[in-house]
């Protein structure tokens, strides 16, 4: 799953909640998996870079989605084909869904691979909630009083942004690949989304826009 098939992760991830207590939903969710591994075993996955010193990252939280009321948290990396690194996980309670996206994106976001093999790539972090933007971009300042309660370990992200090591951009949540990681997707977004994240088609195709016209949208910050 985390080396070829990025696009079962979801399922897996979900699955591997219930493994202490399934349930038989649960067993005809793991079949109709296995089915769509075995009809689609032929199916590769593609990566590939335009740019190793612009990261585009997406981050996104879905709020009290499990039985438990936990969120899930879905994250992708990429350089434009493709994804080099993905990540679809079940979190802790959160009281709101601003609070579960600023939590899933402080857990995410430090990768520091490329900076262990001398890269140093500047990160472009696409967001849909301008709530969790200000509170990214301005730290505390930015809590209402129903947020005062965030802990500091989690405005890591803010300390980075202020120091131009991370761009924020609002991304619409349509064109948001991140949440085939988060949440149950179906139809044609189901297939769009797909399609990039195999890398069968360039990041850029989901804006209408080549990829020196993606770069260069990507770039502006939002605060």
């Amino acid at each position: 799953m985390k080396r070829g098939r990025p696009d079962v992760e979801p399922t897996v991830s979900f699955l591997s909640t219930r493994v202490k207590a399934p349930e038989k939903d649960d067993w005809h969710k793991f079949k109709y998996l296995m089915c769509w591994v075995k009809k689609t075993k032929a199916d590769v996955k593609i990566i590939g870079g335009d740019d190793l010193l612009n990261m585009i990252v997406m981050i996104n939280s879905a709020h009290a989605v499990h039985n438990d009321m936990r969120g899930h948290t879905g994250g992708v990396i990429s350089f434009g084909t493709g994804i080099i690194d993905q990540k679809s996980s079940k979190k802790v309670n959160i009281r709101s869904s601003t609070e579960t996206e600023h939590v899933g994106t402080s857990e995410y976001l430090p990768k520091l691979f490329m900076g262990a093999q001398g890269y140093k790539p500047h990160t472009i972090l696409a967001k849909d909630n301008a709530s969790e933007i200000r509170m990214l971009v301005n730290g505390k300042v930015s809590c209402t009083s129903n947020s005062k309660h965030v802990a500091i370990k989690y405005f890591w992200c803010t300390d980075r942004i202020k120091k131009g090591n991370i761009s924020v951009r609002h991304c619409p949540t349509d064109k948001m690949i991140v949440d085939y990681m988060s949440k149950p997707l179906q139809g044609k977004l189901f297939i769009t989304f797909r399609n990039v994240i195999m890398g069968w088609e360039h990041i850029s195709t989901l804006f209408d826009i080549s990829s020196v016209q993606l770069k260069s949208v990507l770039k502006i910050t939002v605060v």
